[in-house]
């Protein structure tokens, strides 16, 4: 009898086991068999009354990587939980997922060409679900005055509905990216409750890392900043390329140039307009601060210079004090981020910290690099604008930015602050600036520019 209930104890254990890994692979980890079976052997030793102590079990049994910590902390938290919690996560989950349905169900009726249903994505739908109201009102009108359009005096036929449907297309993938989503626009939830819940709590704790100033990060928390500055170098490095031109020879579809030049026939697209890549893939140049006072932002600043420079090629990167220090190179895979940087430093005999002098930096470039800038040069500053030589940095600035495409200034302090450097006001006639402590600005300077 006593067998029986202990192979029955080991059975339930191995299922609950199974079932936890399928949750954490659901979020992101890789968990193999080996390592559920040395779960299982873990708490086959140290029993299962202690809470803690399975926790940190089954954390060093199955988290290979730090950035996953706070995936598996969460869904230890939420499988784990009550079963009268879970029953209620459940039916929060039933309930928005009938909510998302419907939502869903009703873009069947509004997305619609003369009553013919157009053909459009699961993606393009929840685009067009998630939008406000009075822009969803704006995509109707323009269905139904093209569904009711006339060329040359005769009302237009289904023969137009492709045209329409290209162009509502263009349409929502402009919200897609206006909104901000990267990935496919899903489901509110999971329709799996505890699924769902965890979900939930990572969005909310990214969502906090994201509007924390970075000088209040805690050493635990890093890891997933440099995830998040990792995923935000990669959406730099594929929106770059994307900046279009108008073109005269057929290429893609400028969606809002047609739409403006069709409204004097009710919407029917008459005529169109076109547009092509830019020519020329975009050249970027970082030039990071390192000074003292930019102290507290060393890691991110690093940390988004090697994730940048690892998802873009040709990338030419320097730092500078007191004096430049070229970069371009140094960052090689299978190195630690810690003896990337040291080796880095190195080469020109500097430490962190000490003073600033962005004239020496740009006059350096200028002469010791004269093939850094041209018409195709993305110049990225990051630096609190505290330096020497501020008004000669401000002539030479403005000599650099005739020569490039664009100069990008993330100032690490706050706008309300600027008024307190003395020279940030010689820099922005030469420089798009933005403040940028947070990861979330950071975000939001990339929508906006890119």
């Amino acid at each position: 009898m006593g067998n029986n209930y202990d192979s029955h104890r080991a059975s339930e254990l191995d299922r609950y086991l199974v079932e936890f890994a399928q949750l954490l692979r659901t979020v992101g980890l890789k968990i193999s068999p080996s390592e559920i079976s040395d779960a299982t052997e873990g708490l086959a030793l140290i029993g299962l009354v202690d809470r803690e102590k399975v926790e940190a079990v089954l954390q060093a049994t199955l988290v290979k990587n730090v950035q996953h910590i706070s995936a598996f902390q969460e869904a230890f938290r939420a499988y784990f939980a009550s079963l009268e919690q879970k029953e209620a996560w459940q039916k929060e989950a039933a309930h928005k997922t009938s909510q998302w349905n419907e939502q869903i169900e009703k873009t069947y009726q509004d997305l619609r060409f003369q009553d013919n249903e157009l053909e459009i994505s699961d993606d393009q739908r929840a685009v067009y679900a998630n939008l406000p109201e009075k822009d969803k009102q704006r995509l109707r009108d323009f269905l139904e005055k093209s569904s009711k359009g006339t060329r040359s005096g005769v009302p237009v036929d289904h023969t137009y509905q492709p045209m329409v449907e290209r162009v509502l297309r263009g349409s929502l993938e402009y919200w897609r990216k206006k909104l901000n989503e990267d990935d496919p626009i899903l489901s509110p939830g999971s329709s799996d409750g505890v699924l769902s819940e965890v979900e939930r709590a990572l969005r909310d704790r990214e969502v906090e890392v994201l509007s924390r100033d970075l000088k209040k990060i805690s050493p635990e928390e890093w890891p997933e900043v440099i995830r998040l500055i990792r995923r935000l170098s990669q959406r730099l490095a594929s929106q770059v390329t994307r900046r279009y031109r108008a073109a005269r020879r057929r290429g893609g579809l400028d969606m809002r140039s047609t739409l403006r030049k069709n409204l004097r026939y009710g919407g029917v697209l008459v005529d169109r307009s076109y547009r092509s890549r830019r020519k020329g893939r975009p050249r970027i140049v970082l030039l990071c601060d390192i000074s003292g006072s930019m102290l507290k932002y060393t890691e991110f600043i690093w940390q988004f210079v090697y994730g940048l420079s690892s998802v873009v090629s040709g990338i030419k990167t320097f730092a500078f004090g007191e004096a430049l220090i070229p970069l371009t190179g140094k960052f090689r895979k299978g190195q630690t981020f810690e003896v990337m940087v040291k080796e880095a430093l190195s080469i020109s005999g500097k430490e962190w910290g000490g003073g600033t002098n962005l004239a020496s930096a740009l006059e350096t470039l200028q002469k010791k690099y004269p093939d850094t800038f041209n018409k195709q040069t993305l110049l990225l500053i990051v630096s609190d604008a505290q330096t020497l030589e501020g008004d000669k940095a401000a002539t030479l600035l403005g000599e650099v930015q005739r020569h490039v495409r664009q100069v990008l200034w993330l100032n690490t302090l706050p706008e309300r602050r600027w008024s307190e450097t003395p020279y940030v006001k010689a820099f922005l006639p030469f420089c798009q600036m933005y403040e940028c402590y947070t990861l979330g600005h950071l975000s939001q300077i990339l929508n906006k520019q890119f």
